[in-house]
């Protein structure tokens, strides 16, 4: 028999509520309850600072619930609705008339002590920092950047997808959040299925992985095609656990598949949200850029910086006479950063490849990494990286660079007197090209019989990187300042392990 409301609430009156001898149910903090195909889903209403405090509260509600003969799984959130308006009461969560009526039962009206209201903070400077960008990290990551649209249909998990794969693509570790509750995309386009494992002693959750990427998503707890049907702080509070309850490993950026529009949760996710930088991804047409500059003005009211803008479908070759169109027009993009005065990170062309491999869940940095548009998305990524070192002024300055006469050796010096030389040998073998560097250890691809492998040219790529020629006809690596100096710091390590896994699969340096 399917599971019913009844059933679950039955259940949920087994826990106690926060600070109260009545149960969860009967003091109306249990809301939501959606049941689609044998999982449950619902909020439980508690006080914002006692947030985290509650969390057992939470874990206890869903074990009651999975006890429950025929429940598949159990999906539980906690939720806090501030009133509207402004003032100190603002950031108190309203309190049900029957939790009113238990705390006057048990303490003669008074309300408990938490509920008493504090005093009116006085009034910030409006150009005083807001404090959300104080709040604490994450553990494990260094950097969140967020992608973003005014509007949905613009490509932006396609490409926050590829942006991420062509972080990795460049020597930087990164992971992708699908942060889209309503609509995720990540499962689909990773090629990924199954649910997260929780880890042993603990209770967080050990992200999926696809591609060398470290991913969560609301896709991995829900069926495809069921809906969700939460108000915004139900999925404020989802996707806050998705992003802390996560065992993310030693990331130097997540990348925030945003959900489109900037309504209330995007407005809670930048201001909650430790972000580094926001990317914006349009499409050239004026329609577009409307509500591309209306997420581009949320995050600088919430101050985060934006690193710039992506121009998605900026136009159309033919593959089989070669013309270009212009469907969506052109160029847009680039004029709206230029009038804001932001970047303008780079532009992606309508194609098919990147339609179908989409679609097959085998994103084109990772299933073609040789193709143009797998170096249009390095390209991007390396530009993004640099404008979020210079933001938080971590950009390192560009090294001189020079390659010795055997043509075999470069010779990398960065201001401060660091000097480093790496042969041309390793340099092919760990080009920052998802051939070499887009996969996790087992699917990645080694590159073997490189011993005499020369550097035939050297081509800059902004004030960010370089793109190393070799006599064997390679050259789609994109060499940033951050990854010569991480190679040349970690040769020794890095070399070791190339070696090891040459033995491993049985490959030789030629």
């Amino acid at each position: 028999m399917p599971v019913t409301q009844s059933q679950v609430l039955d259940q949920l009156k087994r826990i106690k509520g926060p600070d109260l001898e009545g149960n969860i149910v009967d003091l109306g903090l249990v809301s939501e309850i959606l049941l689609r195909d044998d999982k449950v889903y619902f909020s439980i209403t508690v006080h914002p600072d006692k947030a985290a405090e509650l969390e057992p509260l939470r874990q206890a509600a869903e074990k009651v619930v999975k006890d429950i003969p025929g429940v598949q799984g159990v999906t539980a959130v906690l939720t806090a609705e501030a009133p509207r308006g402004g003032g100190a009461s603002a950031s108190r969560a309203p309190e049900s008339s029957r939790v009113q009526q238990a705390r006057a039962a048990r303490g003669g009206g008074s309300p408990a002590p938490h509920a008493h209201a504090a005093p009116a903070a006085p009034a910030r400077p409006a150009a005083q920092a807001p404090a959300a960008r104080q709040m604490a990290g994450v553990p494990g990551i260094k950097h969140l950047i967020a992608v973003a649209s005014g509007k949905g249909g613009v490509g932006k998990s396609t490409t926050a997808v590829n942006l991420a794969l062509g972080f990795q693509a460049i020597g930087i570790k990164a992971g992708i959040l699908d942060a889209d509750i309503y609509g995720p995309s990540q499962p689909r386009l990773l090629g990924l299925a199954g649910r997260p494992q929780v880890v042993e002693g603990s209770n967080r959750l050990r992200p999926m992985e696809g591609f060398g990427l470290q991913v969560m998503s609301m896709g991995f707890m829900v069926d495809e095609g069921t809906p969700i049907i939460w108000r915004g702080p139900m999925v404020v509070s989802a996707l806050t656990q998705m992003l802390r309850e996560v065992e993310w490993h030693d990331l130097d950026v997540l990348v925030i598949d945003m959900p489109p529009g900037t309504g209330d949760v995007q407005l809670t996710m930048a201001q909650q949200v430790p972000l580094s930088g926001a990317v914006i991804v349009s499409t050239p047409q004026d329609l577009a850029l409307i509500d591309a500059r209306k997420g581009l003005n949320m995050f600088r009211k919430t101050d985060v910086p934006v690193l710039g803008i992506i121009e998605n479908m900026s136009y159309f070759l033919c593959p089989s006479c070669g013309e270009r169109s212009d469907i969506f027009g052109h160029g847009g993009a680039a004029q709206e950063a230029a009038r804001l005065g932001i970047p303008f990170l780079g532009e992606i062309p309508l194609h098919m490849d990147i339609r179908t491999k989409s679609d097959e869940g085998r994103p084109i940095v990772a299933s073609q990494p040789e193709s143009p548009h797998a170096q249009i998305f390095r390209d991007i990524a390396a530009r993004t990286w640099d404008e979020l070192s210079g933001v938080h002024g971590k950009r390192l300055p560009q090294p001189a660079l020079a390659v010795n006469p055997g043509a075999d050796t470069l010779i990398v010096t960065f201001e401060g007197g660091a000097r480093y030389e790496l042969t041309a040998e390793m340099l092919r073998v760990m080009s920052p090209s998802a051939e070499v560097q887009g996969h996790s250890p087992e699917q990645r691809v080694t590159v073997g019989k490189k011993r005499n492998v020369k550097i035939k040219d050297l081509v800059p790529v902004g004030n960010y990187a370089v793109k190393i020629v070799f006599d064997d006809g390679h050259d789609t690596g994109l060499f940033t300042w951050s990854y010569l100096e991480q190679l040349g710091r970690e040769k020794d390590k890095r070399w070791a392990q190339y070696l090891k896994e040459l033995e491993a699969k049985r490959l030789d340096r030629g």
